[in-house]
């Protein structure tokens, strides 16, 4: 079986085809640390055949599903529990999750999720992609100058975060 081959069903498609082994390179013997001075062990991915056949099943997509347990739409969590409605926290900070994201049923038709600028600041919600795209200099002129080793939320800015999301979205 050089060429794959494709089963297809009135609902799935299955892949599969024989490809070189990644852990021994298609030797069939695998040598790590533990073997030395010439000798191998028989790969125990492909069994010493050198081949693994890579097998793999998919529903056909027909139209994309509804959720019944979503209220809103967020870009990203930036790594922080988040909730379709506000919250306070125990410092008094209240995080208005309904002023950020978008309702479910626009992101449906097409609606883009505002971010949750009260939780995060743009280089979390970007994904640290102002490295590479900066908007307005701001990495350029914070970013780049006060994050540190560690966590994005020691950023000697972070406190301030409203106003590394003024400069992000161009307000004066």
């Amino acid at each position: 079986m050089t060429n794959p081959i494709i089963n297809e069903t009135e609902k799935t498609v299955t892949f599969e085809m024989e490809c070189e082994c990644d852990e021994c390179k298609g030797t069939g013997l695998y040598v790590g640390m533990a073997e030395r001075d010439g000798a191998a062990v028989i790969c125990n991915c492909c069994d010493g055949r050198g081949k693994v056949i890579i097998k793999q099943t998919y529903t056909k997509f027909t139209k994309r599903k509804v959720r019944k347990n979503v209220k809103r739409v967020y870009q990203t969590c930036g790594g922080f529990v988040i909730s379709a409605t506000d919250v306070t926290t125990k410092d008094g900070i209240t995080i208005k999750f309904s002023n950020a994201g978008v309702a479910y049923k626009d992101w449906l038709k097409g609606e883009t999720p505002k971010p949750i600028e009260d939780l995060m600041c743009p280089y979390l919600h970007t994904g640290q992609a102002l490295q590479s795209k900066d908007v307005n200099d701001l990495y350029k002129t914070k970013c780049s100058k006060y994050l540190a080793w560690g966590n994005i939320t020691s950023c000697k800015c972070y406190e301030n975060k409203h106003l590394c999301w003024k400069i992000y979205n161009g307000v004066k």
